[in-house]
C-alpha cells in the first residue's frame, strides 16, 4: 500500500471546493472507521482546520444495540433539515444511565464534521459532500481500544458492538468509496508523532464525485 502525506491545511482547502453551489447549503465532512481507528482525534483537528461544526454520533446512539438506529436519527433529524436549511436536532443519549437525555440543536452552519462508526455506509454517504476513512489494523484497533480510559466499561459490549459494524459494513464498500483512505497504523504514528499538522493517506488514482449531496427533501 503507498502512502503519501498532506497537511491538514491542505485537506482543509480541498474539502472547501467542495461547497454547495446553493447559498445556505451545508457542506458536510464524514469521517468513518472501525472503532479504534483513530476517527475522533482526526475529526476533531479537522474540525478546527475548517472552523467547523463537529458531532460525534456515539453521542446519540440509543444504546449498546442502537448502532444502525442511530444512523436513521442522524439522516431524518440533522442531515436533511441542514440541507435545507434549517437546524438539526437529536436527542443525547446517557451511556451512565442508560436512557435518552437532553434533546441538542445543530445550527444552520457552513461546513459540519460529521465523525463516528458507520457514518460513511451508503445511508448516511448520499448526504455527505467529502468522506474520509480512518484505516488501521484490527489488532491496532484492539490494543487502543484496550488502553482506553473507559475500556472497563466497555469491555462487556465490545463484542455486541463489532458484530454490528462489521454487519453494516460488511458490502458497503466504504473504504473503496471514499474520498480520502487516512493511514493510522501504529508505524505511521510514530513517524508523524500522532497527528501532528500532517497526516499519511493511501495515494491512489483520484476520482470525481458530485459537488455536494444531492437535495434532500421531507420523507425522503
Amino acid at each position: 500500500m503507498d502512502t503519501a502525506t498532506m497537511t491538514f491545511a491542505a485537506l482543509a482547502e480541498a474539502i472547501r471546493a467542495r461547497m454547495p453551489d446553493v447559498r445556505g447549503r451545508c457542506l458536510v465532512v464524514g469521517v468513518d472507521g472501525m472503532s479504534g481507528a483513530g476517527k475522533s482525534s482526526f475529526a476533531r483537528q479537522l474540525a478546527t482546520e475548517l472552523s467547523a461544526a463537529f458531532l460525534n454520533t456515539d453521542e446519540l446512539v440509543p444504546g449498546w444495540d442502537g448502532l444502525a438506529a442511530s444512523l436513521d436519527v442522524v439522516v431524518e433529524r440533522v442531515l436533511v433539515p441542514l440541507a435545507l436549511g434549517e437546524p438539526g436536532w437529536w436527542q443525547r443519549y446517557d451511556w451512565v444511565e442508560g436512557r435518552p437525555a437532553e434533546w441538542v440543536e445543530v445550527p444552520v452552519c457552513d461546513i459540519l464534521v460529521l465523525e463516528g462508526c458507520c457514518v460513511g455506509t451508503p445511508q448516511v454517504a448520499d448526504h455527505l459532500s467529502y468522506l474520509v476513512w480512518i484505516d488501521t489494523p484490527e489488532d491496532e484497533r484492539r490494543r487502543r481500544l484496550r488502553g482506553r480510559n473507559d475500556w472497563e466499561e466497555y469491555a462487556a459490549f465490545f463484542d455486541r458492538w463489532a458484530a454490528q459494524e462489521t454487519a453494516l459494513q460488511a458490502g458497503s464498500g466504504t473504504m473503496a468509496r471514499a474520498d480520502l483512505v487516512v493511514d493510522n497504523s501504529e508505524a505511521q504514528r510514530q513517524r508523524q508523532a500522532a497527528w501532528g499538522d500532517r497526516l499519511a493517506y493511501v495515494s491512489r488514482p483520484s476520482k470525481e464525485r458530485a459537488r455536494g449531496p444531492r437535495q434532500s427533501r421531507p420523507g425522503e
